[in-house]
């Protein structure tokens, strides 16, 4: 433990996040927003450690897990384990009394009955719930604090420059689609629709999905417009990195890209149609020459250091009201914690 509520002193904390989703060779983009968090809560000066697993093999990689939780926290102290996922959430129940917290990011709460299900048994017994935006707190109740974007990395890239980079026709009308089309919640056959639908000679479907995220800005750079089309999300990182790219966004109303988008001239929300899209992307494809499209400035308000402060204020309160319950630990605490008085250091 870092922390000392009775002066309340505020130090680092040793974290351990356990996940299904963690970019890797193959699946570079996936699970990049958790990367990200952990990196952010390195760069706060906290101590982070993570267990992520390749749950997309075989539900026995999430017994193994379990195993490797159990392990690890009675092997090291932790002040708090975070699942990022419900379903991850079943591995850190093994885990010693460190406190649990769970984050919800949308499929998990919103699609089918069985992870959702799932999701509200792991929740009930975590010391705390983040859910990602506030249609999941209605079904699934937790704090909500959507995934935040690194405004550092997730830039605007000079057109010319980022078309040459990728190997792209400077002439070309892209339409970025930043997922993978094998996952059927992205609907990559109405993305593909809304292009046919478009019937434009120089537009085409600029398809990302097997690319590290740190290569995205020169895509979303490289780009006209960026399309979404899912069947659910939680709150899509991919629509607050384009903005903060300066690239617009078509998008239906799903998840909380509403709340992203507003205010934003120049943005889209329409149906789940090739229709709907289409007349979206010719509104914005073909706006005036003088406008200026600003998404940038309104992506402050979703900076990923505001975020991971938001995420770390609830490990704090966890920790805080685990003490208060065992207040035998609050002393065990202090004393490890408590600087030597007699040390010859400065």
């Amino acid at each position: 433990m870092r922390l000392d509520p009775q002066v309340g002193a505020e130090m680092c904390l040793k974290i351990l996040v356990v996940t299904a989703m963690y970019p890797r060779f193959g699946k570079e983009s996936s699970g990049a927003f958790v990367m990200q968090q952990v990196e952010q809560l390195r760069t706060l000066g906290h101590d982070v450690e993570t267990i992520d697993f390749p749950g997309h093999r075989s539900k026995l990689e999430y017994a193994k897990a379990a195993f490797v939780v159990a392990h690890q926290t009675r092997r090291k102290r932790y002040d708090v384990v975070h699942a990022h996922y419900g379903v991850t959430g079943l591995c850190t129940l093994m885990r010693n009394a460190t406190p649990m917290v769970i984050s919800l990011h949308g499929s998990d709460a919103l699609v089918g009955w069985i992870e959702p299900l799932i999701s509200r048994v792991v929740c009930a017994l975590a010391d705390a719930t983040i859910v990602v935006n506030k249609a999941i707190a209605q079904r699934i109740p937790g704090t909500v604090i959507p995934c935040g974007v690194d405004l550092a990395l997730f830039q605007p890239k000079p057109r010319t420059a980022a078309r040459q980079r990728l190997g792209l026709l400077p002439a070309c009308k892209y339409i970025l689609f930043p997922f993978d089309p094998a996952r059927r919640v992205k609907r990559f056959d109405i993305a593909s629709g809304t292009i046919k639908e478009l019937a434009a000679r120089n537009v085409e479907l600029l398809t990302v999905s097997k690319v590290h995220y740190t290569e995205m800005p020169w895509y979303y750079s490289a780009a006209d417009a960026m399309i979404l089309c899912s069947d659910s999300e939680g709150s899509p990182t991919s629509v607050k990195e384009a903005l903060a790219c300066n690239l617009p966004v078509v998008s239906t109303d799903v998840g909380d890209v509403r709340e992203i988008v507003r205010g934003i001239a120049g943005t889209e929300i329409v149906e789940q149609s090739p229709v709907s899209l289409a007349a979206g992307l010719r509104r914005v494809l073909n706006r005036p020459s003088d406008f200026v499209f600003d998404g940038r400035t309104a992506m402050e308000r979703y900076s990923q250091q505001k975020a991971v402060e938001a995420i770390v204020a609830v490990y704090r309160r966890v920790i805080e009201q685990r003490l208060l319950k065992h207040p035998s630990r609050r002393d065990a605490e202090r004393t490890r914690t408590k600087p030597a008085t007699d040390s010859k250091l400065p």
